[in-house]
């Protein structure tokens, strides 16, 4: 940071330590005048920290998503995260501002997968075989 040698520091609160943790990223990249755009690879809950974070940095660029975290990921919560016109609306409900639906996520449980979407593969995926299509997201419900 010293040297200029980033503008943008793209940390995960799941990895860095929590929101306070992120918060001392945060603010060790604004006194350097660097930005933050939170690194997201993971589902809703994460997805309300790093909201919040955002919400309370004043160096905050840009937050990362997987889409509008919608299907199963709204699913997982009683309400879905807000959205309008491209842009995340932090919720006002106290703590990370979102509450788990516990019916979908005990029909979902326990994981029984024993690979993680962070593992190791031994050789490279071939997308254009797509020989693996365990990663697609399961069929929309009628």
């Amino acid at each position: 940071m010293r040297n200029n040698g980033a503008s943008i520091l793209q940390m995960n609160l799941g990895r860095v330590g929590g929101i306070l943790e992120g918060k001392k990223v945060a603010a060790l990249a604004e006194v350097h005048y660097a930005q933050i755009a939170p690194h997201l690879y993971n589902g809703p809950v994460g997805a309300a920290a790093s909201i919040q974070l955002a919400a309370a940095t004043p160096n905050f660029l840009v937050q990362e998503s997987i889409r509008r975290w919608d299907g199963f990921h709204a699913e997982v919560l009683e309400e879905g995260l807000t959205w309008s016109d491209g842009w995340i609306i932090p919720s006002g409900k106290p703590g990370l501002g979102i509450t788990l639906n516990r019916e979908v996520i005990e029909a979902h449980s326990p994981y029984s997968d024993k690979r993680l979407h962070l593992s190791m593969w031994e050789a490279p995926h071939d997308f254009k075989a797509q020989s693996d299509t365990s990663w697609k997201e399961p069929p929309a419900k009628a």
